[in-house]
């Protein structure tokens, strides 16, 4: 492992070999306001000051730093991490119209995960090794550097939730409600771990339940409801197909109050049980037959 010198910014290579390793923020908090984890290969798991997220690499974790936040990495696993300022934070949000709805973004605790195939996971192996480079052998303008390779990667994580994609047909009728979305948008990536309703974020919007789905409805094509739920079984489906853990840990990680109704719904959205899609997956791993789910449905 390896440390930056740079003042403002500190970036660090993990890999572990036949033990366990932490990443604690506990000194760090006091000089630095964001943190980045990217698990490149293994497992991994995130904690902050009020949850924890078990990560299986490719995975990417985003979020305001505190001093309880740290990263706890499996033996065998490799990955990096990054810890900054706000100016950097500043400069990397930077003053472009899509600044406002970046900030918003960036703005909270954010978790990603990549299948290895995606050529995402490729360009962010290389953004990371820029980065680290540019941090632990800094020169004239090395800040500058990092804060565009900060703004390319704050954009490439936009990008993977499909955030900023808008049909071109109806396009000027569907612009008007670009900005809710989106903040329906980001919300649902910070709190669908806990199961808020759609009134509840029509509440956190400051909207009326009926606004929020007319927008969702016209945007796109479907009820925040179903919205959110869809959200959640991507998480589910991930966490299956990438993860050993039980199906009673990951129904505690995605807020279902029991193994049981996490059952239940996994079965409504999908017509198969949790263990039913897990051995398929087991089956069919290391082929192309089964096809790769991807959150694609927001606008």
């Amino acid at each position: 492992m390896f440390d930056s010198p740079l003042s403002q910014f500190r970036a660090g290579h993990i890999e572990c070999a036949l033990q366990e390793r932490v990443v604690a923020a506990r000194s760090l908090a006091r000089q630095h306001e964001w943190f980045v984890f990217y698990l490149d290969s293994g497992h991994a798991v995130a904690e902050t000051h009020d949850a924890e997220f078990e990560m299986s690499g490719p995975a990417l974790r985003w979020g305001p730093l505190d001093e309880h936040t740290r990263l706890r990495i499996a033996a065998g696993s490799a990955g990096y991490y990054l810890f900054f300022g706000t100016p950097i934070f500043e400069d990397a949000i930077g003053l472009a119209a899509e600044g406002a709805d970046l900030r918003m973004f960036a703005n909270q605790h954010l978790v990603a995960t990549f299948e290895r195939s995606d050529s995402l996971g490729q360009r962010l192996d290389a953004l990371f090794g820029r980065i680290t480079a540019e941090a632990t052998t800094p020169q004239f303008g090395s800040e500058v550097a990092i804060s565009a390779y900060l703004r390319l990667l704050l954009v490439l994580f936009w990008r993977s939730v499909d955030r900023d994609i808008v049909p071109q047909s109806n396009q000027g009728t569907r612009r008007q409600g670009t900005g809710d979305i989106n903040r329906f948008r980001n919300l649902v990536e910070a709190h669908f771990r806990a199961r808020w309703t759609a009134h509840h974020y029509a509440d956190a919007m400051g909207i009326t339940y009926d606004r929020l789905h007319d927008i969702c409805v016209r945007m796109v094509g479907k009820p925040p409801a179903l919205l959110i739920r869809e959200r959640s079984i991507h998480e589910a489906r991930v966490l299956l197909q990438r993860t050993a853990l039980s199906a009673e840990r990951i129904a505690a990680m995605l807020g279902f109050s029991s193994p049981s109704q996490f059952n239940h719904f996994f079965k409504s959205m999908t017509g198969e049980t949790p263990g039913a899609f897990r051995r398929q997956a087991l089956a069919q791993a290391g082929s192309d037959e089964r096809a790769t789910t991807t959150f694609s449905d927001w606008p």
